[in-house]
């Protein structure tokens, strides 16, 4: 199934499903009919300056989400917080994509996979009031201006993790309840700040919706098979553009060389094995293509901040003081 908007993600998208599931709305919450899943979508009306919408759902058949570029809002920034919670059914990346109005976006949603997403969308007057106004960084000073296309792909955060999980198991009694959403969200969106100003100050190249389109499939690609380094000739090939120009837009979005969001990625797959699959630190290193596990552990150590066994030996601790 196809779903197309030119709407940004908010009231507009909540409607508009309500009607394509032929289902009410009552209180901003839209619970989805058995006839074409399960889960809700929750809407947060904060004001000019802010919306929220949480997604919580799983689908029975697949659907491509496709969002068309619109100049309309276009001083309206939108934080799609994805995959926020792996789980065996859906082991996407959890990130956070920001991206102008005018870019069009596509998602696919895959059937009886736990679609949990949270969505912020600010108006770049809030962005103003929140960073200081003299500061001089390419990346926020693109995001704020909005002078130009752009999209920004961050990997979330163990803190924003938690922050998101704060939101979802909210029970905060109204009419306390917008309050504690619009605090919680100006917390996730400070937190992935925190980690998109650690790129580079790097030029800012102009992106259209092929592009974007590619360096995603070009991801996929890459973390299809994360025991297997991935292989730049055939990269080229399907991007049909040349190395230098695919590594320059795929570093634009993702902040990172192919590489190392591949060993980055790597290291995040073999945290899930240890912590959720309980695989043994020797069993993760193999099953990712490792075969000397002191390399193994360096890299382990450099990405996740503990070596393997220790990471190993805190999971276990957390998991008897639950």
């Amino acid at each position: 199934m196809i779903f197309e908007s030119s709407s940004s993600t908010g009231a507009g998208l909540i409607s508009a499903l309500a009607s394509l599931t032929g289902s009410e709305i009552e209180n901003g919450i839209l619970v989805f009919p058995e006839t074409f899943g399960k889960g809700y979508m929750k809407f947060y009306d904060l004001g000019r300056l802010m919306r929220v919408m949480i997604n919580q759902v799983v689908l029975n058949e697949d659907i491509t989400l496709k969002r068309t570029g619109a100049q309309q809002g276009k001083n309206e920034i939108t934080f799609s917080f994805r995959n926020i919670f792996p789980d065996q059914n859906n082991r996407q990346l959890p990130s956070v994509q920001v991206s102008s109005s005018d870019i069009d976006i596509e998602v696919v949603a895959l059937a009886n996979t736990r679609i949990n997403t949270i969505l912020i969308i600010v108006h770049t007057d809030l962005l103003k009031d929140l960073f200081n106004q003299k500061n001089e960084n390419t990346l926020l000073q693109n995001i704020i201006s909005g002078k130009q296309p752009y999209l920004y792909d961050e990997i979330i955060s163990a803190e924003i993790q938690q922050v998101a999980a704060q939101i979802i198991a909210a029970g905060v009694p109204e009419p306390m309840d917008s309050f504690y959403i619009k605090l919680k969200a100006q917390e996730m969106i400070y937190l992935f700040f925190v980690e998109l100003l650690k790129r580079r100050q790097v030029a800012g190249y102009s992106l259209n919706a092929a592009d974007v389109k590619m360096m995603y499939l070009i991801r996929d690609k890459l973390i299809e098979d994360l025991g297997t380094n991935p292989n730049l000739s055939e990269l080229t090939r399907l991007a049909n553009m040349s190395e230098s120009k695919m590594n320059r837009l795929f570093k634009q979005i993702f902040g990172n060389s192919i590489y190392a969001y591949y060993q980055l990625a790597r290291m995040i797959e073999a945290a899930y094995l240890i912590k959720k699959e309980k695989l043994s630190v020797s069993e993760a290193g193999y099953r990712l293509g490792f075969t000397n596990l002191s390399h193994f552990t360096r890299i382990f150590e450099k990405h996740i901040g503990l070596k393997p066994k220790k990471y190993a030996a805190a999971s276990i601790s957390r998991s008897d003081n639950l």
